[in-house]
C-alpha cells in the first residue's frame, strides 16, 4: 500500500504558496507555531507549512533546546528549504523568572553522551541543523508584540501551537490579558504524566520555563496538551525515514536527516521500545490540530505546574481524580495512533514541489 492510498480518511484540501502542490480550496486552520527549533521542531514547521488544511500565519522562535540565536537561525534555515514566505519572529531569549532563582539549574545544553568511536558527543539537538545558512532575516518586530497585535486584530480564529517553552505566549498574556479571549485554542507539546525526560519529574518544555507554563494553564483558553505519554506512543522508525529520503526532494531529505539523527541519539540516550525509532514530539502536536483523532486516549482534567524550585520543579501535575476541587483546564493526551501519524507525515512531505 502506498502512502497516498493508506491515507484514506485524511482529508485533502489546497495550500497555496511556493513549494506546495495546489488542490481544491477548503477552510484552513489558522495557526501560529512557536518553536525552539531543533530536529523535531524542524519537522513540525515543514509539516505545518505543507499540510493542506493549515494556514501557517507565522513562526515564532524562543530559547529552549538551544539559545535563541540558534533556534532562530534554524527556523530560518527550514523556511529556506521549504521555499516559503511565512514570517519568522524572534522571541524571548530567557525564561520569565527562573534565572532569578538560585535553586534552579542553569546552563542546560541538552542531553548528550560520548560514544566510543565517534569524535563528537551524541545529542538530540545540535546547535545548527545540517542545512545551508539562512538567506533571509527574521522580522524586526518581537514575537511577543506580534502575538498581541495579531490576536487583538483577529476574529478569535487563530490556534497557537507552542512546541517549546511557553515564554513568548505567557509574556504576551501578561502584557495584554485581553488576548486570552481571542485565542481559538492552544495545542501545546509539553509535559508528561508517567514519562519525563529532563529530570526525574519534568519534561523539558515545561521545566525550561515552569512559571510561563502555569500562566498558560491559568489562562482560561481551551488547551490541548500533547505530552511525552502520547508522543512516545507514535514513534517514527528507520523504514519510514528511508521512505521520506526516497522521495528525492530537499524536504524529504531534510526530514529523513532529522529522523535519522533522532533515532541515533535516542538509541543511546532514551531507547524506545523499538530501537530503530524515535518520537517526533512537535510534529504530533501539529497533526493533532487538524486530525484530533490521532489522539486515541485523553483525559479532560486539572493540570498545574510545580514551580517550587525543588526536586519536582517543572513537573506537570495531572489530577487523575474523577472528582476534583479545582476547575478542569486542559485535555491531556495519553495515547496516539502511530500509523495515522506516520501516514500524515508522508502525505505532507509528498506535497513539496522542489
Amino acid at each position: 500500500m502506498t502512502a497516498s492510498t493508506a491515507l484514506g480518511a485524511i482529508p485533502r484540501s489546497a495550500a497555496a504558496g511556493r513549494g506546495r502542490k495546489e488542490l481544491p480550496m477548503a477552510e484552513k486552520r489558522k495557526i501560529i507555531l512557536d518553536v525552539d527549533t531543533g530536529t523535531d521542531d524542524a519537522i513540525a514547521i515543514m509539516t505545518a507549512y505543507l499540510d493542506p488544511d493549515i494556514d501557517l500565519l507565522a513562526v515564532c522562535s524562543v530559547a529552549g533546546n538551544k539559545p535563541l540565536p540558534y533556534t532562530t537561525e534554524n527556523t530560518l534555515r527550514v523556511r529556506d528549504v521549504l521555499k516559503a514566505d511565512f514570517p519568522v519572529y524572534r522571541g524571548c531569549a530567557t525564561a520569565m523568572v527562573s534565572t532569578l532563582l538560585p535553586s534552579r539549574h542553569h546552563g542546560y545544553s541538552g542531553q548528550r553522551t560520548q560514544v566510543e568511536g565517534m569524535e563528537a558527543p551524541i545529542e538530540i539537538h545540535t546547535d545548527y541543523l545540517e542545512l545551508p545558512p539562512s538567506t533571509r532575516p527574521a522580522e524586526r518586530e518581537h514575537a511577543v508584540w506580534y502575538y498581541i497585535d495579531t490576536l487583538m486584530r483577529s476574529d478569535g480564529d487563530i490556534t497557537l501551537v507552542p512546541v517549546g517553552p511557553l515564554t513568548n505566549i505567557a509574556m504576551a498574556m501578561r502584557l495584554e490579558p485581553e488576548i486570552r479571549g481571542k485565542i481559538r485554542e492552544i495545542v501545546l507539546m509539553g509535559g508528561g504524566y508517567q514519562r519525563t525526560n529532563t529530570t526525574a519529574a519534568a519534561e523539558f518544555n515545561i521545566w525550561a520555563d515552569p512559571e510561563a507554563a502555569q500562566i498558560v494553564m491559568d489562562s482560561g483558553c481551551p488547551i490541548r496538551i500533547i505530552p511525552l505519554d502520547a508522543t512516545h506512543r507514535a514513534c517514527i522508525n528507520a523504514d519510514e525515514s528511508k521512505a521520506f529520503r526516497a522521495l528525492g526532494t530537499p524536504v524529504g531529505k531534510a526530514v529523513a536527516d532529522c529522523v535519522d539523527h533522532r533515532i541515533l541519539a535516542y538509541s543511546h540516550l532514551q531507547p524506545m521500545e523499538r530501537l530503530d525509532s524515535a518520537p517526533i514530539h512537535d510534529a504530533l502536536a501539529v497533526c493533532a490540530v487538524v486530525h484530533p483523532e490521532v489522539i486515541t486516549k485523553s483525559i479532560f482534567t486539572r493540570v498545574d505546574i510545580d514551580i517550587s524550585g525543588g526536586l519536582a520543579d517543572g513537573q506537570t501535575i495531572v489530577d487523575p481524580r474523577t472528582y476534583t476541587d479545582r476547575p478542569r483546564n486542559a485535555d491531556f493526551a495519553l495515547d496516539a495512533d502511530r500509523d495515522l501519524f506516520a501516514r500524515w507525515m508522508m502525505a505532507c512531505i509528498q506535497r513539496f514541489e522542489g
